[in-house]
């Protein structure tokens, strides 16, 4: 309030200042008091968007005039860019003056300062932002992560291989396992379900969530596809023994038609989805007298346990590592090869009387 003498701040710097002794081979430590030394600094700041050379020097001009003492140093702040010459015209003032110690602080400075650890605690006072607190979360994360990936791979199965273990992903949030009565609109929303885990991909599992009886034809000299299909019939990568799948479809129409496939032509259209190891929770390796397989504690993103994305495949039933990854571009080589109405398979009448039938 009122005038300022050209600064904005004063400080005083204590140094200690004590002449060293002579080297006499006396102990003279104790007769030679501490003398200290009060180095004056004076701050100036400024809200300004530019400074001028000649702003600047007029700024100098008012800190260091005949009333005040010339200070042992000065510090001239201000949140915009110097340019070069505008820091010429400053150290060249102060060199004028005799000012020992000099800094001109910037924006660029100023931030620069504020990204050292050691000043992060004035980052966190005026800014809310602390690097060293957000430094030792990622560090937390990134531990919570490999964690997760090394509890994957000891109860799912190896980092590089293929696998095919039954598992139960579940809602982390959910409360109402394994009642599905308790649970409004069950089927469209499950909060748990089984599925097969097939294997790792590079920051996460990936699940089979479609599996469909496909037919794949291949090109005998560039070994390129040539065209596929398959039947949305039945969804055969659904594990047998859920409790709590009631679809009564059955795979016998399709299976008859694609049995009489040749050899070289089957396939299975297999559809994979990928769970990030950040959104796993914790994977239960014992499971319960329900589900006798591992756990998997997920964070669902919009009510669905995958990321939005995936891999679809044509593999063959014999051998499991041949296999074409589909791209975009592959749908044009669909064909219609199965049916859209599927023989019947009738199902023969038991035998009840107990003779062996020639």
């Amino acid at each position: 309030m009122g005038s300022d003498d050209g600064y904005d701040a004063r400080g005083l710097e204590i140094t200690d200042v004590r002449d060293e002794p002579e080297d006499d081979g006396a102990d003279d430590e104790e007769s030679s008091p501490n003398v200290f030394e009060d180095r004056l600094w004076q701050i100036q700041c400024k809200r300004e968007k530019s400074i001028t050379p000649a702003k600047i020097e007029t700024y100098i001009g008012e800190m260091l005039t005949g009333k005040n003492p010339i200070p042992y140093g000065v510090i001239f702040a201000a949140p915009c860019d110097f340019s070069k010459k505008t820091r010429d015209a400053f150290a060249n003032k102060m060199q004028e003056n005799k000012v020992q110690e000099f800094y001109l602080w910037g924006k660029a400075d100023l931030e620069d300062m504020l990204m050292q650890p050691k000043n992060d605690h004035l980052l966190y006072a005026y800014f809310g932002i602390s690097l060293v607190i957000r430094r030792r979360s990622l560090k937390t994360q990134i531990r919570s992560i490999l964690a997760t990936k090394r509890k994957a791979v000891r109860y799912l199965g190896v980092v590089d291989g293929d696998s095919y273990k039954e598992v139960l992903l579940r809602d982390a949030n959910d409360t109402h396992y394994p009642y599905s009565c308790d649970v409004a609109n069950f089927e469209k929303n499950r909060p748990w379900k089984l599925y097969y885990f097939v294997g790792h991909y590079h920051h996460g599992i990936r699940i089979l969530v479609r599996k469909f009886y496909a037919y794949r034809e291949i090109d005998d000299k560039t070994g390129a596809l040539k065209n596929w299909d398959f039947s949305e019939e039945i969804n055969i990568a659904a594990p047998h023994d859920d409790p709590w799948n009631k679809e009564e479809k059955k795979a016998d129409g399709v299976y008859a038609f694609w049995s009489k496939i040749g050899k070289s032509n089957q396939a299975y259209f297999e559809y994979v989805r990928f769970i990030p190891y950040e959104r796993i929770i914790e994977i239960d390796h014992i499971g319960d007298g329900i589900a006798k397989c591992p756990h998997i504690f997920v964070v669902r993103k919009g009510g669905c346990f995958f990321e939005d994305y995936g891999d679809a495949f044509l593999r063959s039933p014999e051998h499991w590592g041949y296999f074409n990854a589909l791209q975009a571009e592959d749908s044009k080589l669909k064909k219609n090869i199965f049916p859209e109405k599927l023989p019947e398979v009738k199902e023969e009448s038991p035998n009840t009387t107990g003779v062996k039938e020639n």
